[in-house]
């Protein structure tokens, strides 16, 4: 086992460098440490989308090109894979707030997303060759596997994070872990104002209680769905690593890494213990396994039969105080509040990990961590965090 704390800090401590938007529209800002990278910036990151989500048609398909539920066109009602390309768009926001008769006071914000062009599956191949063509930008590339509670505004909006924090090419594979709407916060700041009044504290309490139910369910719901994503997300990968990791590798070999978040950890343990899991013929260079939401025990077990990621390359992130993670110990282990910290992400480090092949990295008590459960792209990370994630990430 190692145990991973930052480094010299100042080796990748990056420097901000803003230049003029290019010709896609896509702001050329990146995190640069020599003016090697900086030359690299004429060439746009690459985003592939690929998705078992439902494709949506008529208005729907106006406001987002894929819903929140799994597809089932494919043959015999299975899912269907699609490709889509994603290009960096930044969407503004106005919202309009009524101050009183005569005033109004409008709200201007910046919404960082991705517009998404549908590939069909005749041109799938063709769009796939020309990104191998056109992504020789000097940058790595992230598999990025999504957690629980994502539509697909909220992939988008985090996928286009991790790619503005880290400069990277990225491929999204995108399930509907949040095919269930809950409305959690709205009916918890509702029961919190009921609650202030004595005579409707009663409604309060099971308005409460009806909100946390439905998160339970919404998050039940996830896993299954993560169970029935696996087949699908090994017909993905075999076309990606296909068409287009191994090309590039053979094009000019950038740094490629297994990005995994959170719930995203169900669907890759389901691929593993599969019956026709991946292929053991293609590695990443490196794997993160970032906040996962699977239980810490026997965890190497499953880790180490993983075939696109060697063992000592694999990275096991751990925040103690990660508040998704503590609530997830205890759903999943009926409501036993003593098993809130069995989670992979949030358990201790202990005797039975001497000797892993694994490295795990300690988020715990770094700056600006707190309960995170996104720590390694959260808004404001320190640098100690950043100097644990980058050199994973794009092999700095």
């Amino acid at each position: 086992m190692m145990i991973i704390q930052p480094r010299n800090i100042s080796v990748y401590i990056h420097t901000y460098v803003r230049l003029s938007h290019n010709k896609n529209g896509y702001p050329r800002e990146i995190f640069s440490n020599n003016k090697e990278t900086e030359k690299e910036l004429g060439m746009p990151l690459q985003t592939v989308f690929v998705t078992n989500r439902n494709l949506n048609s008529g208005s729907a398909a106006k406001k987002h090109l894929f819903g929140n539920e799994l597809d089932n066109t494919g043959s015999n009602r299975t899912a269907q894979i699609h490709f889509a390309n994603a290009q960096p768009f930044d969407k503004e926001i106005i919202r309009k707030r009524k101050l009183s008769n005569k005033i109004t006071r409008t709200y201007r914000s910046i919404k960082k997303t991705y517009q998404l062009e549908l590939q069909t599956s005749d041109q799938r191949s063709g769009y796939l060759q020309d990104i191998v063509a056109s992504s020789d930008n000097g940058r790595p590339w992230v598999f990025f596997i999504h957690g629980n509670n994502q539509t697909l505004s909220k992939n988008l909006v985090k996928s286009r994070q991790i790619q503005d924090e880290y400069q990277v090419n990225m491929v999204v594979f995108s399930w509907p872990s949040m095919s269930y709407d809950p409305k959690l916060i709205p009916n918890l700041v509702l029961a919190g104002l009921l609650s202030s009044n004595p005579s409707t504290a009663v409604l309060a309490k099971w308005v409460g209680k009806k909100a946390i139910k439905k998160k339970i369910k919404q998050y039940k719901i996830a896993r299954k769905v993560a169970e029935k994503t696996a087949p699908h997300f090994i017909e993905a990968f075999n076309i990606v690593r296909d068409e287009l990791l191994r090309p590039l590798q053979e094009s000019h070999a950038p740094h490629t890494c297994l990005l995994v978040h959170s719930l995203g950890h169900h669907v890759l343990r389901t691929v593993i213990d599969s019956a026709n899991p991946i292929p053991a013929n293609y590695e990443f260079n490196t794997c993160l396994l970032h906040q996962a939401d699977e239980e810490n025990e026997d965890h190497q077990d499953w880790i180490v039969r993983m075939p696109i990621a060697a063992e000592a390359s694999t990275h096991v992130t751990r925040n103690k105080k990660d508040l998704v993670l503590l609530m997830s110990g205890i759903v999943n282990n009926d409501f036993d509040f003593s098993k809130a910290m069995t989670r992979l992400g949030n358990r201790s480090n202990h005797d039975s990990e001497q000797g892993s092949p694994l490295n795990y990295i300690e988020f715990s008590g770094l700056d600006d961590v707190g309960v995170g459960h996104g720590v390694a792209w959260d808004d404001g990370r320190s640098p100690e965090v950043d100097a644990l994630c980058r050199p994973i990430l794009t092999g700095e």
